[in-house]
C-alpha cells in the first residue's frame, strides 16, 4: 500500500530564545500514513502531536530561521508527502573543520494539497468576514469567481453552517460562536479540496452535536474522496468510530500503532502514557469481569459478559446537597447590542457547596449567564442575586470578583504576564497574601496542574493545553467562593483533567460552590452532583445527572448524549430491570465487587 506521509528518523528541537538548548520535541520518529487512510494521533498533552503536524504540514522547520551552524542541532531525518520530500536534512553536507552542520533540504509547504485545522481556531481567521474568509485560499489559487463562491457555499453545508450563507459576507468570524468559528475554519479548508487533511484536536471546543457533524463531514471527505485524514484527538469514542488505525505518541516517539479495538484493549499501556481507555474495558480489567482473551471495548462487548453472571447490583448511596441558596436568579433575560436575545427568562438556584455541570449546545446561553453571575455582563431584565447582594446594582458587581472566580474558554483572553509564576502571583498579591504564604500556594498549585516545570517560562510559548491549566490554576490559587469555570477540560490527557478536577474537588470539599460549563459528559459523570442544560436561552433540565443520562427524550431534545456507562446500565436494564444506572466506572467497579 502506498503511503501519503513517510517519516523516517525524524527529530526536531525549536530554538531557544532564553540561552538554553531545549529538549527534543520530536525524538527518532518512524512513522507512516497510508493513502484515504484515517490515522488518529492520541496521547498526553506535551507529546510532540500538534509539533508533528506542523512537520508533515512543513511550516517546522521551512517555515523558521535556523541558523546555517545549527542545521543538525534542531532537524534531523526526512518527510516526504504525497510522494515529494518535503524536508531532508543532508548531515554530511556543509564540513567545517571536519564537522558537518547538515543541510536542509524539500520542497517545504505543499499548499493546497496539505491542509491543518488548528487547534484555536481564531489563531486561523485573517479576513475581516466570513465570506471572504473561506474564498481567501481560494483566491491566491486564482479560481474563478463563480466557482469560488460555489465551493465556498458547498464547504459551510458540509460543516452544517449553511444557514449562515446568506449573510456571509456581513458575518465577522470572530463573532461566531465557540462551535461555529472552528466548524467555520475546517469548512475554509474543505473550499480548498486538500489530497491531506491534519487536524488538531478539532472537535475539542464543540457540543456533542458539532462533534457529530464534523466527524460525519471527515467520514464524507474519506469514504467520498478518498482523502488522507490524520486526526489528532484525546476522545477515544471518536477515534475508535472513524479512524482505521491509532497511533500512542509520548516523548515525541509513536508507542505503538494498531486497529481501533486492538489499541483500546491495552488499558495499562495507554494509562502509563496518559491516554483514556474506555469505560468498559477498565470496569472489565479492575473487577475481573472476563479474561484477557475478551476485553471488552463497546457496551454490547461488556454486556455479553455481564448476562451470564445473573446478578442484581446495589445502587449507590446518593449525597443531598445543602439547601443554603448562594445564586438565585429569576426569570433573568439579557440581548446583545445587534439584537441576538440570549437569555429568554431564566430561572435558577444554586446551593452553597453544589458541583454545578451548566450543559448545553453551542449558543444555548450558557456562558452569557456564567458571565452575568460572574459581573462581567450588566444584568439585563429580571433578577439575580449572589450571597443575597443584588446583580443590578453596579457597587455589587464591582465587588463580585472578590467572591466568584471566572476562568475563560479561551485562556489567551485571560493570560497577560510574562512569566507563568507571576501569572499566578498577580491575584494572590491583588488579595494582600504575604510572600512566603504567596509562594507556597503558587508551587502547589503549579504542580498540581502539571507545570512546575514551567515556572520560569513565558505563558507566550506554552501550548494551548498548558496555557488552560495555567488560566485555571490562576484563579483556582485564590480560593474564591464561588468558582465558574468555562470548558477547563479542552485538550486535555486524562492525567491533567484528574489533576484539574481533582482540585476542584478539594474546593468542593471545603463546602465551595463551583460551576463547571463543558461538553465533556464524562466531567459531569465522574465530579457532577448536579446537571443544569440550556437550550435558546433557557433551562430545560436542572437536576440529578443519573436522571438527565437515563432520560433519551431529553436527551434528544438537549442534543447531548449518554457516557459509556450510563448506556451499559440501560443496556442491562433491558436484561435485568432491577439494574441500577451507574454513571462512571467507578461506580461499576464498585458495584460488582462481591
Amino acid at each position: 500500500m502506498s503511503h501519503a506521509v513517510e517519516i523516517k528518523n525524524l527529530y526536531w528541537k525549536y530554538p531557544s530564545f532564553q540561552g538554553k538548548e531545549n529538549p527534543w520535541v520530536i525524538n527518532g520518529l518512524n512513522f507512516s500514513v497510508n493513502n484515504g487512510e484515517v490515522l488518529g494521533i492520541t496521547g498526553p498533552s506535551g507529546a510532540g502531536k500538534t509539533t508533528l503536524c506542523r512537520l508533515i504540514l512543513g511550516v517546522l522547520p521551512h517555515g523558521t530561521k535556523i541558523p546555517f551552524r545549527q542545521v543538525n542541532n534542531h532537524i534531523r531525518g526526512t518527510i516526504q508527502v504525497l510522494g515529494k520530500t518535503i524536508t531532508h536534512v543532508n548531515e554530511s553536507a556543509n564540513e567545517v573543520d571536519g564537522i558537518h552542520l547538515g543541510q536542509l533540504e524539500g520542497v517545504g509547504i505543499l499548499s493546497p494539497q496539505v491542509g491543518m485545522i488548528l487547534q484555536d481556531p481564531e489563531n486561523q481567521f485573517l479576513q475581516m468576514s466570513l465570506l471572504h474568509e473561506l474564498a481567501f485560499g481560494l483566491s491566491l489559487q486564482g479560481i474563478e469567481l463563480g466557482e469560488m463562491k460555489d465551493r465556498a457555499s458547498r464547504a459551510l453545508d458540509m460543516v452544517g453552517l449553511g444557514y449562515l450563507w446568506s449573510d456571509a459576507e456581513y458575518i465577522h468570524p470572530l463573532d461566531l460562536s465557540g462551535g461555529q468559528k472552528q466548524r467555520a475554519a475546517i469548512a475554509a479548508f474543505l473550499a480548498l479540496s486538500p489530497e491531506v487533511l491534519i487536524m488538531d484536536e478539532p472537535t475539542s471546543d464543540l457540543d456533542p452535536l458539532g462533534k457529530h457533524e464534523i466527524i460525519q463531514t471527515v467520514r464524507r471527505l474519506k469514504e467520498d474522496k478518498g482523502m488522507t485524514i490524520i486526526l489528532v484527538e484525546h476522545d477515544p469514542e471518536l477515534l475508535y468510530m472513524f479512524c482505521d488505525r491509532i497511533a500512542l505518541m509520548d516523548n515525541g516517539q509513536i508507542v505503538t500503532v494498531a486497529e481501533p479495538r486492538i489499541f483500546y484493549t491495552q488499558k495499562d499501556l495507554l494509562e502509563e502514557h496518559g491516554v483514556y481507555s474506555f469505560d468498559v474495558t477498565r470496569v472489565a480489567i479492575s473487577a475481573g469481569v472476563g479474561d484477557l482473551h475478551h476485553i471488552p471495548v463497546l457496551v454490547e462487548d461488556m454486556v455479553s459478559l455481564l448476562k451470564p453472571l445473573k446478578r442484581t447490583l446495589k445502587a449507590l448511596p446518593v449525597s443531598q446537597p445543602t439547601q443554603e441558596n448562594i445564586i438565585q436568579v429569576s426569570n433573568l433575560r439579557y440581548r446583545y447590542q445587534d439584537g441576538t436575545e440570549a437569555l429568554r427568562g431564566v430561572n435558577l438556584t444554586i446551593n452553597r457547596g453544589d458541583m454545578v455541570a451548566l450543559l448545553g449546545i453551542n449558543g444555548s446561553g450558557k456562558t452569557t449567564l456564567a458571565k452575568i453571575l460572574a459581573g462581567i455582563y450588566p444584568l439585563g431584565s429580571g433578577k439575580a442575586t449572589i450571597l443575597g447582594q443584588d446583580l443590578s446594582l453596579r457597587n455589587v458587581r464591582k465587588k463580585i470578583p472578590h467572591t466568584v472566580g471566572y476562568v475563560f474558554q479561551n485562556p489567551d483572553h485571560q493570560l497577560f504576564t510574562r512569566r507563568v509564576y507571576n501569572e499566578i502571583a498577580y491575584g494572590l498579591e491583588n488579595l494582600g497574601i504575604l510572600s512566603q504564604e504567596r509562594d507556597a500556594i503558587i508551587r502547589k498549585t503549579l504542580e498540581i496542574v502539571g507545570l512546575s516545570e514551567f515556572m520560569e517560562e513565558d505563558p507566550l510559548f506554552l501550548g494551548k493545553g498548558q496555557r488552560q491549566r495555567l488560566a485555571v490554576a490562576s484563579v483556582l490559587a485564590m480560593g474564591p467562593e464561588i468558582l465558574i469555570v468555562d470548558e477547563p477540560t479542552t485538550g486535555q490527557d486524562f492525567r491533567m483533567i484528574s489533576g484539574i478536577m481533582n482540585l476542584l474537588e478539594e474546593l468542593h470539599q471545603q463546602n465551595k460552590t463551583i460551576v463547571i460549563i463543558t461538553h465533556d459528559i464524562n466531567l459531569v459523570a465522574n465530579h457532577c452532583t448536579r446537571a443544569v442544560v440550556m437550550l435558546d436561552g433557557i433551562v430545560t433540565f436542572d437536576g440529578d445527572p443519573r436522571d438527565l443520562f437515563a432520560n433519551p427524550s431529553i436527551l434528544e431534545h438537549t442534543h447531548l448524549r449518554s457516557p459509556q456507562s450510563v448506556r451499559l446500565s440501560l443496556a442491562m436494564r433491558e436484561i435485568n430491570p432491577e439494574y441500577p444506572i451507574l454513571l462512571n466506572a467507578e461506580e461499576w467497579i464498585a458495584a460488582l465487587r462481591p
